[in-house]
């Protein structure tokens, strides 16, 4: 969190500090890195609230953008699966906290018992720990 808090921070005094051209450029880039993360703290407020919690395995361990400059290994994605309490099989795809796992390995999901595509792994949360 005190990642994200400081790149808004550096994006926002490169606003300020910088040029016309380059204002405008840094400024529309702190506003979309800010309206992110906005969507990600009330995406992951809702299934907190509102959540329930089930077991979900990993169906698929991909690294994308492998060999991209800037990427260096590339970033770990899994896709999951899970069965919520209606005894139906709902997936989800996320890279947040898919470090270190591997295919068939065991995730908690949140999800909302309302709708329970609306889910995310208990690990790959960015507002919220779990202990």
């Amino acid at each position: 969190m005190l990642f994200f808090v400081g790149c808004l921070a550096v994006l926002g005094f490169a606003t300020y500090f910088k040029p016309e051209p380059y204002r405008a450029f840094y400024g529309g880039l702190a506003t979309l890195f800010a309206f992110a993360l906005l969507v990600q703290y009330r995406r992951e407020t809702s299934l907190v609230r509102n959540r329930l919690s089930a077991i979900g395995t990993v169906t698929d361990y991909r690294v994308r953008g492998k060999g991209v400059p800037h990427l260096g290994k590339g970033v770990p994605t899994i896709k999951y699966e899970f069965v919520a309490f209606d005894q139906k099989t709902y997936q989800g795809e996320t890279g947040w906290g898919a470090a270190g796992l591997m295919k068939g390995s065991q995730i908690t999901v949140l999800y909302n018992p309302e709708n329970p595509a609306k889910n995310h792994p208990l690990g790959g949360f960015v507002f919220y720990s779990f202990r």
